[in-house]
């Protein structure tokens, strides 16, 4: 009677066809090391600056490894510096349509949001509100002076003519008119009725 033992170790297990694709990668992972400073180098000239070199030396590796199974290792130092060529002809017309020279870095610079918060539009909205019900309870003359300076931005000369009556009076009129509305609306932080 034969042991468990002895039925174990006569099991023949398949042989994985591992070893010899790892050193390719390791091969090739050592290449892509062993290369990249000198690559980085050759791309200097080819790239406006030093982070465009190594964007492109990134990039061209990256596509490399497209060939890695299909092209011997004898040529992927020739394929990787063409392919690294291409990389940097493609940085230069990028670089021609989007003004890389107009580009103004924003590293270290504060970056203000001047979108409201959902309490802030609503608060505003509320404001608007009652600016506007604020307006249509102006008494007439006072309105149509308000709306004219305000909203059509007519100088008090022209407000003037075309009421029919005195730059005095339409001066008048417009403190009338902002006098009402602080009364009404409060003071406003944005100063939207002056």
């Amino acid at each position: 009677m034969t042991s468990k033992r002895d039925s174990a170790s006569n099991l023949r297990l398949p042989q994985l066809a591992t070893a010899e694709p790892r050193a390719d990668i390791r091969g090739f992972d050592g290449f892509l090391r062993d290369q990249y400073h000198n690559l980085v180098t050759f791309l200097r000239r080819r790239t406006a600056n030093e982070q465009d070199a190594e964007d492109a030396a990134q990039e061209s590796m990256t596509k490399l490894l497209r060939y890695r199974e299909s092209e011997p290792a004898s040529a992927w130092k020739q394929l990787l510096y063409r392919i690294a060529v291409n990389v940097a002809h493609d940085q230069f017309r990028v670089s021609l349509t989007h003004y890389s020279k107009d580009h103004v870095t924003l590293d270290g610079q504060d970056i203000v949001d001047t979108e409201l918060s959902p309490e802030e539009r609503v608060a505003y909205e509320q404001q608007v509100a009652r600016l506007s019900q604020a307006i249509l309870e102006l008494p007439p003359k006072c309105q149509r002076v308000y709306l004219l300076k305000r909203v059509h931005g007519l100088s008090r000369a022209q407000i003037a003519e075309r009421c029919g009556i005195s730059v005095k009076m339409v001066e008048k009129h417009l403190a009338t008119a902002l006098v009402l509305l602080k009364r009404k609306v409060g003071d406003s932080p944005a100063r939207t009725f002056e």
